[in-house]
């Protein structure tokens, strides 16, 4: 439970163990007035209204994370028609993923802060990271205010938003793992990605998504403006995009892309393929004799994409056939997941220097030689690397378990050897 949110025990577990199955708004109204009369902290009703009178997202909302599905399944049949009751909702949704207090909601005013082009190239901090396959990528990352209104945004739009059941990114629940289980077995796989993802989604296209696709919630064009606004910066040549870094960019790509994976998946099922997207990478696999992806329907790929204003990234596209290693996002795929060999390898170099140097001087070692100097925690890397192990291969795996094993070893002998000392001094 979050440290702003004003819910009592007792009142949650009420409400969780309602009996009720069906929601309705009646329903919904008395469960959440119940837990707001419940608590001392909150401030009295605005004079504008009363809680009982706010609208119907507001109620649904307060109960989300205790009764998800049937929250969601009413939202269905739920309209946002002005910023008011936007700004409503985003203002009972922050408490709950602890972005600012319910006994502080923000203002018409300060949600509009960043609304205009101006004040959002102001709103942002860009600097740049090294891309593993060379060169470097733009981050542009909101300030806090803006930031806490985008989580905002981001939650309410992860709730009303169903993915296409072929995205994998961005998803809740869905993994690497998943994207690349599509695609186990199959002879030909064939990988292309999507060129400077964020920055190519402009503010028109998110604008058209949201009509299309949530068009029966965010039933006014005030209210889809206003999130395209507070989500999209404009670029060196004065065009909106998504910023690569605000926390509503993925969400609103898995928006804009929702009916390019509608056509992907009509074509690869007429070319008896299987589709997925996981983010910017496109894959799509077959298990036939012929051992090749045809020019045909790559073509056909080409023009779903561009389609949708994307470009595809010719130096990523690959076609991997048996004999080859295969891998779906980084995953290898054969008769099963795995990771690579190269993988397993890096990572037993790693608890090797920590064993033989002892864990200061492998830090040291780390940095220089696997970080180009750049800082970087040796333990939480490799602590990162065993879990993913674990993901992909899975808890009982040996290789896992191995490892898991040295690193437990490892991290007790460097909390014996910190006691010592300490007792020593």
């Amino acid at each position: 439970m979050y440290p702003n949110v004003y819910y009592s025990a007792s009142a949650l577990h009420a409400v969780h163990s309602s009996p009720a199955l069906d929601i309705t708004f009646a329903s919904l109204r008395v469960m959440v007035c119940a837990l707001l009369r419940s608590q001392r902290t909150l401030p009295k009703p605005r004079p504008s209204g009363t809680y009982e009178s706010t609208i119907d997202v507001f109620f649904a909302l307060a109960i989300l994370f205790v009764m998800r599905e049937q929250v969601a399944e009413y939202l269905k049949n739920v309209t946002i028609s002005s910023r008011k009751q936007l700004f409503d909702a985003l203002n009972f949704i922050a408490p709950l993923i602890d972005v600012w207090s319910l006994a502080a909601p923000k203002s018409g005013q300060q949600f509009l802060r960043f609304s205009s082009a101006k004040s959002r190239t102001t709103g942002y901090v860009d600097f740049t990271i090294p891309k593993k396959t060379g060169g470097v990528r733009k981050i542009s990352a909101p300030v806090k205010p803006l930031k806490e209104v985008q989580s905002a945004i981001n939650t309410l739009l992860q709730l009303i938003f169903i993915p296409d059941e072929h995205a994998t990114g961005f998803v809740l629940g869905k993994s690497v793992k998943d994207n690349a289980l599509i695609h186990v077995g199959q002879t030909c796989i064939f990988n292309t990605d999507l060129e400077n993802f964020f920055p190519s989604i402009t503010k028109k296209m998110v604008r058209r998504a949201l009509h299309t696709e949530l068009g029966h919630i965010l039933n006014s064009n005030d209210v889809i403006n206003t999130i395209c606004r507070l989500c999209t910066v404009p670029n060196s040549d004065g065009i909106e995009v998504l910023p690569q870094g605000a926390p509503t960019s993925p969400i609103l790509s898995n928006i804009v892309l929702a009916g390019l994976d509608r056509d992907m998946a009509k074509l690869a099922d007429r070319m008896e393929c299987k589709y997925s997207r996981y983010a910017d990478d496109i894959t799509l696999s077959h298990s036939k004799p012929v051992r090749k992806m045809s020019s045909y329907l790559q073509s056909k790929i080409h023009r779903i994409i561009l389609k949708y204003g994307l470009k595809v990234n010719e130096i990523k596209t690959k076609t991997y056939v048996p004999g080859r290693r295969q891998e779906v996002t980084g995953v290898v795929v054969s008769s099963k997941i795995n990771v690579a060999r190269t993988y397993v390898k890096n990572l037993r170099i790693l608890l090797h220097l920590w064993e033989k140097y002892g864990y200061i001087q492998a830090q040291l070692i780390f940095i220089r030689d696997f970080c180009h100097g750049k800082e970087k925690n040796l333990e939480n890397v490799i602590d990162g690397k065993i879990n993913y192990l674990e993901m992909i291969k899975g808890k009982d795996d040996s290789t896992y378990l191995k490892f898991k094993r040295r690193l437990k070893l490892l991290q007790y002998k460097e909390r014996q050897k910190t006691t010592y000392t300490k007792r020593a001094i």
